[in-house]
């Protein structure tokens, strides 16, 4: 366990080497919090939106999913930035709740008001940027680490030392927001514009069953598009990692309206995907950092190192695009675009085509 002796953050939460991840709550003013307020953030930060029925408005959908949404960006952020020293486990929380915030805000785009919209976008944009190289440079030293051990030490010492660089920048941007609880007033005001904006007031309050049935075959057919082929290069597939991201999180948002198991079948799928994907893009990032380093250096000793590790890096990601094209078969593909195309559940009050009544449910596709 890192830190001992300390109460847990979040039961069953684990950082990066799979410790529970835990915080000494003496540090919690640091980050402008208190320990109620973290344990609130914290249960915030859950991935499904809780509450949500198929008969309410989609009015009532976008509330209840971008509150808990913009709550779990503004516990983060502070935490991010005053506290990853403790644990670097807190900027990863920070980029996952700013782009499961920013998902939301696009799927329920038509119910906000332009201007609070618009604004909320852009410093959901900037804390994410903000958060990205951060976590970025923090998955890298852990992987060289893992993967290369000592041999891998000044290469880990110069991730460490631009790793110092860019965390003032999330420092910046949690002071600005933090300033008169400046982001909590302005997310506020988006929040109090569901259902006055200019959109059509046929849209806000027709049933979020039907509304997210559309939304999300619009979402399911981009995955589609950029499925890869079995040619696919790096590029592509990262291309398609961004979309099954974008499905991930539309999932999480709309799982209310369908059955289980586009919850419980299709999501680790995605999830497992997502995993799959992220191997190739990790020796991409390597490649392209080493690529730098290398320009930077006046050292003949490191850039030898570098050198050794960009070929390695090379190798890896041969051997990662080999392995996903292996298990990125025909077959799974078609099962998930099976599942993709399940159809919400038919109302107890509403017959189903064909049929004297009752519920239907279309089949996954297994």
């Amino acid at each position: 366990m890192c830190y001992s002796d300390r109460a847990p953050a979040e039961p069953g939460a684990t950082c990066l080497d799979g410790c529970e991840v835990v915080i000494d709550v003496a540090f919690l003013p640091a980050a402008g919090l208190t320990e109620a307020s973290y344990n609130g953030g914290m249960s915030a930060s859950s991935k499904w939106i809780e509450g949500l029925g198929p008969e309410c408005s989609v009015a009532q959908a976008a509330r209840r999913s971008l509150e808990p949404r913009l709550a779990a960006v503004t516990q983060a952020l502070p935490m991010a930035a005053h506290l990853a020293a403790h644990d670097v486990e807190y900027v990863h929380r920070l980029r996952v709740a700013t782009r499961r915030a920013s998902a939301a805000l696009k799927l329920y785009r038509d119910c906000i008001g332009d201007k609070p919209a618009r604004w909320t976008k852009k410093w959901l944009r900037k804390i994410r940027r903000a958060a990205g190289d951060a976590r970025d440079l923090d998955v890298l030293a852990d992987r060289l680490a893992h993967d290369y051990g000592e041999p891998a030490a000044p290469i880990i010492d110069l991730i460490a030392k631009d790793r110092e660089v860019v965390q003032p920048a999330i420092v910046e941007v949690a002071e600005r927001c933090r300033q008169d609880d400046w982001f909590v007033r302005k997310t506020a005001k988006l929040l109090k514009s569901i259902g006055h904006s200019k959109a059509k007031d046929e849209t806000q309050s027709a049933l979020f069953r039907d509304w997210a049935k559309t939304k999300f075959a619009a979402v399911a057919d981009e995955f589609a598009v950029a499925m890869p082929n079995e040619s696919a290069q790096p590029a592509e597939m990262h291309e398609f990692r961004i979309r099954a991201k974008a499905l991930r999180y539309a999932i999480e948002l709309v799982a209310p309206v369908f059955g289980p198991e586009l919850r419980d079948e299709t999501y680790p799928m995605i999830e497992e995907l997502q995993e799959q994907l992220g191997k190739v893009q990790d020796h991409v990032a390597a490649i392209d950092r080493c690529r730098g380093w290398i320009v930077a250096t006046r050292s003949p000793l490191l850039r030898t190192r570098l050198e050794e590790l960009m070929s390695a890096e090379r190798r890896g990601l041969a051997d990662s695009v080999r392995d996903f094209r292996v298990w990125w078969t025909e077959e799974r593909a078609a099962q998930i675009c099976a599942q993709l195309q399940t159809e919400p559940p038919t109302p107890p009050n509403l017959s189903a085509p064909g049929s004297a009544g009752g519920s239907h449910h279309a089949k996954t596709g297994e």
